[in-house]
Order: structure tokens, then C-alpha cells, then sequence
């Protein structure tokens, strides 16, 4: 009986495995989207190119492709697969969309002013055509204001940039619309519509650098500090939220924290910021460790040689180890430099 039972249960499942349909290979325009939403350009641009050449007629893939080339660089196919997504498909609004970030782009690599001028003109053409397709789609007034800004007509990009945030109320394009006000001088408007942002996206850490840079221009450390301490929490490996949280506690003198802000930023990125060192040796000038205060501002002064703020502060750390030749000549360089800077002058002076 066992026996038969057994051969009974074998047969039931092969009869199941026989039934059970093969897995679905996975579609690779998803795969590809996937990719380049997590920035893996290079991977997602052969997945689109599959699912182009598994769907010649897909708008969707061509569409992606075209933006993945972007990405890349690589911007004539770029702008070819643009122009042929809007022949083919004259109501997909997206075609519009690519073909505007393509004359974008060429206008960021033209070289003259008169050529870029060119290109965001034939931006602007082609989002006029989107605009016909679905005058409420968000994007695409988001876009238009770019490109006015990038053509230096902020109130036109001021107008629609509000007009995609009626649309469509976006960090992102808040902070467009912030860096727009900073462009016009009006760091107040600037710092309202960062606030907005990071209220709506707190996890953006870059969001959080921009506005706490702001805050500190505004001088309001405090809450640069707060805003950036989140940040770091959130990304420990952000040598620029580290970096920006140096010059907070720098500016509330909390010196020590300062120190380590300045430190953890060095460790993330040796050579990224230069300033990172200059500041270190400023922290440890105040703590009264002059000799760490060189070792780094030495740093400082071999990565920007034509600083005379870095050279100055060198020739303090010299001062303050007894060494008077190295103080005199890191502040003539200085001088050199900047000669109406008292603060050298006066270093010389003292250890002549």
C-alpha cells in the first residue's frame, strides 16, 4: 500500500511540475527603468535598447533610451531618438518632454552663447508643442522654467515654475524655483521654498545641504547645524553634509564638533575640499594644538597655492611654534596675494 501510495504521489507531482508554467523572463523596459532610477545609466541603456528591438513601436522604450543616452552623454543619438519618438507618436507628450532635454543638454555643451541661446530656443519650441497635448501636464512648465533660467529670464521661469507647483506641488521644482529667487538676489523667497521642500522630501540630504548653505548666508547657524546633523545621520558617507556642518559649528564656535565635522569630510573625500583642511587647522588654532593646525593647513596651502586666507593661517601655526622665518614668509605670499591684507601684514611685522 505504501508503495502505491508513493507511485501515486510521484505522478501527482509531475502532473503539477508538467502544469506549472515556465517563469516569465522579466520585461526588460522595467528592468531598464529600474536601473536608471537608481542611477546605473550605463546598465539600463542596454535594456532599453532590448525592449526597443523586442517593441519597435513602443514609445515608452524609445523614450527611455533617449533619456538614458542623456545620462551617458551621448547626446546626437540622443536627440535623433527625440525627434523620431515625436514623428512617430505626435500625442505622447513624453517625446516632447526628451526632445526639450536634449536641446538642453546641447545648449550646456555649446560653446558659444549665441549657439546655446539656439538651443534652448528650440527647447522652448518643443515644449510649446507638448503644451498642445496636455496643457496641465506639471512637468513641463517645470521644464520651461528651467530653460528660462537658464536663459536668464528669471521672472518667466519664476512664472512657470508656480505654475508646475499649482500642477503638481514637487520638492524638486521648489528647489529649482529657490535657486531661481537666489539668482534674482531674493534669499528670503529662496529660503521659504527650500523650507517647503525638505517639509515635503526630509529624507533628500542634498535638499538639507542646500538649504542649511543658505541658512549659514543668512546667519542662522543654529539651525544650519540642526538641519545638517539630520543630514549626516541620515548619510553618514556625505562628505559635503559633513563639510556643511563643519562651518555651522565653526560659526558657533563649538570647536571641537568642528573638528570632527571637518575630519569625517576629509576621511569621505581627501581632495574634494581643500577648505576642509584650512578649517581643520583654524579649529585646532582655537583648541591650541598649533602643530595639528599645520599639519593640515600645510595641506590646505599645497592643494591652493593662491590663497592667502590658507597661507596666512599657515604663517599663524608657524607663529605659534616658535618659528618666525616659516610665519614671515607663509605671510608675505599672502601678501603677495592680497596686498591690502592687514592681518598678514601685521604677521610679518611681528616676526621680522
Amino acid at each position: 500500500m505504501r508503495s502505491v501510495l508513493l507511485l501515486v504521489a510521484v505522478w501527482m507531482g509531475a502532473l503539477g511540475l508538467a502544469q506549472t508554467p515556465p517563469p516569465k523572463a522579466p520585461d526588460p523596459l522595467q528592468v531598464g527603468v529600474q536601473l536608471y532610477r537608481l542611477g546605473f545609466y550605463d546598465k539600463a541603456l542596454p535594456k532599453f535598447e532590448e525592449a526597443l528591438k523586442k517593441n519597435p513601436n513602443d514609445p515608452e522604450a524609445l523614450y527611455w533610451l533617449a533619456r538614458a543616452q542623456l545620462k551617458l552623454g551621448l547626446l546626437n543619438p540622443a536627440l535623433e531618438n527625440a525627434k523620431a519618438l515625436v514623428a512617430r507618436n505626435s500625442t505622447y507628450i513624453g517625446g516632447y518632454m526628451v526632445l526639450a532635454e536634449a536641446y538642453v543638454a546641447f545648449a550646456r555643451s555649446a560653446e558659444d552663447r549665441a549657439r546655446a541661446q539656439g538651443y534652448l530656443e528650440m527647447a522652448l519650441s518643443a515644449l510649446k508643442d507638448g503644451e498642445k497635448i496636455n496643457p496641465r501636464y506639471a512637468p513641463l512648465h517645470a521644464q520651461r522654467g528651467v530653460v528660462y533660467a537658464l536663459m536668464g529670464q528669471h521672472d518667466k521661469a519664476v512664472e512657470s515654475l508656480k505654475m508646475s507647483l499649482v500642477l503638481e506641488d514637487s520638492p524638486e521644482v521648489r528647489s529649482v524655483l529657490a535657486e531661481v529667487y537666489l539668482a534674482q538676489g531674493k534669499p528670503d523667497e529662496a529660503l521659504q521654498e527650500y523650507k517647503k521642500a525638505l517639509a515635503k522630501a526630509p529624507q533628500d540630504v542634498s535638499l538639507r545641504v542646500r538649504y542649511a548653505s543658505l541658512l549659514l548666508l543668512k546667519n542662522q547657524a543654529e539651525e544650519a547645524a540642526r538641519v545638517l546633523e539630520e543630514a549626516v545621520r541620515l548619510r553618514p558617507g556625505s562628505a559635503e553634509a559633513w563639510y556643511t556642518l563643519g562651518q555651522a559649528y565653526f560659526a558657533l564656535k563649538r570647536w571641537k564638533e568642528a573638528g570632527v565635522a571637518f575630519e569625517q569630510a576629509i576621511a569621505l573625500a581627501p581632495v574634494r575640499y581643500p577648505a576642509a583642511y584650512a578649517y581643520a587647522g583654524r579649529v585646532y588654532l582655537e583648541l591650541g594644538d598649533a602643530q595639528k593646525a599645520k599639519s593640515r593647513l600645510t595641506v590646505a596651502v599645497q592643494m591652493e597655492k593662491q590663497n592667502p586666507e590658507f597661507r596666512y593661517y599657515l604663517g599663524l601655526a608657524n607663529e605659534r611654534l616658535g618659528d618666525k622665518a616659516g610665519a614671515r614668509y607663509q605671510c608675505q605670499e599672502a601678501l603677495k596675494l592680497k596686498p591690502d591684507f592687514k592681518e598678514a601684514q601685521d604677521c610679518v611685522n611681528r616676526n621680522l
